[in-house]
């Protein structure tokens, strides 16, 4: 028989179990353990789907987090609840019920054969858009356009690919992510806000300068794009639907800024003739006078910005000087090609030379793809292959497949790229056709920060200065030689100056106007080809070595004690000494890279050496 109660025993109060008083809470219900909850909590609050709840949590910009204390495990995905809270609130939410709706509804009338509900019904379908979301991630104009490198390569990428039903690719997200991107593209063309380009294997790089921000992304080849089965295009399309929503905004005020209407007019003869941003420039050749002018009136502007931070910080200060440098680098660069007109062949991919040639102040650009008849016009394009008044053609096969005209240099696509990185036009007989180009280095590298600067670097900065000597175009490279001496604008008038000088000795002495050009170009071309041939001549002088004899006794003779550190390598050890473990690990693995560039730098500077000296 089980034990009498003893009269008298005292009961737990109302409302709590045994023991509770002792042990406390149960784990993960206070404290840091229960700010978090698991992805199947989260669903299980929500009511959706994890593709709905994935597609919510990439439209709405939240991520999971990794707390410190995961009280339901390690192998689980863990979001904060704040998060799920602010994702429960969300009018999305009831959208994707509706629509999960309509869907049932849907597969019902199909199942029945009912086509004629089906396609009422489909007429019917809840839609939703993306605005506010626009407006509730970007507070200012400013946050999107720095959050833009991924929305423009993600438009270019889905503009270089073709709708696939398979992998739910849609034909209407195709074709605005292409619009988008063109409009993109015209508008650094109007502002001619490009400042780099970097053709490599994976594709085209490109970086504009927009509202004071840089703004990078990747192009891809114009090639059949083969979709690797690994990917999950669903994720990537719900990106691409938030990113279409938010270039659009970009976009439109991007257009406002300039004075233009958007959307852009749109040229339905050169689109479907592979014109391609060609077909958004409607109305470019009219406004090529006025675009002249917003680029006189801009770097006006700019020398007024110029002289009023000489004024206020003065004109040796480094705050003006690094102001000078940016005007005089970003005037070069929209004037590299001005007055040329270049005519491009079939062969030459069209859209990334098209875009880099009209970012660079060219006059005008004729292409030959879409022609029907060998010599003739292509649709939309303003030059003909028999045009005389082409300066520049590029073509991208061997010089004996063309017939080779007068008073035209015949280009590989490369000196388009390498000449507006530089800033000058670059010396075309190191690009002409059937020869191997020089190396095409990327601007997005400092070499003088890596420790190595290859022998082509030499070169285009030697290239870069003379021509700023001689014409004032690149005055940015010549005033980083002269280490500030002189103000980007300053020089460019002192030069136009010094010219006009020069014109009126010449014609007091009777000498003719077209002679004197003459002379000018012959000057011109005698320096570049000096500054070639100099830095070919240049070589990196080998590393000097230590003393032969010590470091041979060093090598044999193990016990023999190294060179005494000096006074700041004492300091830095005795710091290095009372550092704590997690930092002296972090601080091995900076020191072991650092050690490994300039490992790497040395055998560079040593095959540098060894193949000019076998040469």
């Amino acid at each position: 028989m089980g034990q009498k109660k003893k009269k008298g025993a005292k009961k737990n109060p109302k409302g709590f179990k045994k023991g509770d008083k002792i042990h406390g809470q149960k784990k993960g219900k206070k404290g840091e353990a229960a700010a978090y909850v698991t992805r199947a909590q989260a669903l299980a609050k929500l009511q959706v789907s994890l593709a709905d709840f994935r597609k919510l949590c990439i439209l709405k910009g939240i991520y999971p987090r990794d707390p410190k204390k995961k009280a339901h495990g390690l192998d689980k995905t863990y979001y904060h609840s704040k998060d799920i809270t602010f994702l429960a609130h969300e009018p999305l939410l009831n959208k994707f019920f509706e629509l999960k709706t309509f869907m049932k509804k849907f597969k019902r009338l199909m199942g029945r054969n009912e086509r004629d509900l089906a396609k009422g019904a489909e007429d019917r379908k809840p839609k939703y858009t993306l605005n506010h979301l626009v407006r509730e991630r970007y507070n200012s104009f400013e946050d999107a356009v720095r959050d833009l490198d991924d929305a423009v390569s993600m438009l270019a990428l889905f503009q270089a690919l073709s709708a696939d039903q398979r992998r739910q690719i849609p034909t209407e997200a195709v074709n605005e992510a292409t619009r988008l991107y063109q409009e993109f593209q015209l508008y650094c063309i109007r502002a001619q806000a490009l400042r780099k380009v970097f053709a490599s294997i994976k594709g085209y790089y490109f970086q504009a300068e927009i509202m004071g921000h840089t703004v990078t992304w990747l192009a891809p080849h114009q090639f059949a794009q083969e979709l690797p089965p690994e990917v999950d295009f669903r994720v990537m399309l719900t990106f691409l639907e938030f990113y279409r929503a938010m270039v659009k905004f970009v976009n439109f005020r991007l257009y406002a800024d300039l004075g233009l209407s958007y959307p852009p007019k749109r040229n339905s003869l050169r689109e479907n003739n592979s014109a391609e941003v060609a077909a958004l420039e409607v109305e470019m050749r009219e406004a090529g006078k006025a675009r002249e002018a917003a680029a006189d009136a801009g770097e006006k502007a700019d020398a007024e910005v110029s002289a009023t931070v000489a004024a206020d910080f003065g004109a040796e200060s480094e705050e003006a000087k690094e102001m000078q440098r940016r005007v005089a680098e970003q005037t070069r660069m929209k004037n590299t090609f001005r007055g040329l007109k270049v005519y491009i062949n079939r062969e030459v991919p069209l859209r990334p030379v098209y875009f880099t040639l009209l970012c660079g102040g060219v006059s005008e650009v004729g292409w030959e793809r879409g022609a029907g008849v060998a010599g003739s016009s292509a649709p939309g394009s303003t030059l003909n292959v028999g045009g005389k008044h082409i300066t520049h053609q590029v073509v991208d096969r061997p010089p004996d497949s063309f017939d080779q005209r007068e008073g035209r240099e015949y280009i590989q696509p490369q000196w388009v790229f390498d000449s507006f990185n530089n800033g000058c036009q670059l010396p075309v007989a190191l690009y002409a056709p059937g020869r191997a180009p020089p190396p095409h280095l990327s601007p997005f590298v400092d070499d003088q920060a890596e420790g190595y600067v290859p022998r082509q670097r030499e070169l285009l900065d030697r290239l870069a200065q003379e021509a700023g000597v001689s014409s004032g175009a690149a005055a940015s490279a010549a005033g980083d030689a002269a280490a500030g001496k002189a103000a980007g604008a300053a020089a460019s008038k002192k030069t136009e100056f010094d010219h006009f000088n020069e014109e009126l000795k010449a014609e007091a002495m009777g000498v003719w106007h077209s002679t004197f050009k003459e002379e000018q170009e012959a000057d011109h071309k005698k320096r570049a080809a000096e500054a070639i041939a100099a830095a070919d001549e240049a070589i990196d002088k080998p590393e000097e070595d230590v003393n032969p004899a010590l470091k041979y006794l060093q090598e044999t003779d193990p016990e023999m004690p190294g060179p005494a550190p000096t006074e700041e390598e004492e300091e830095r050890l005795r710091a290095k000494a009372l550092m704590p473990k997690k930092h002296k690990r972090l601080l091995q693995r900076i020191e072991k890279s650092a050690k490994n560039k300039e490992d790497a730098n040395s055998r560079l500077r040593k095959k540098r050496r060894q193949a000019e000296t076998d040469a």
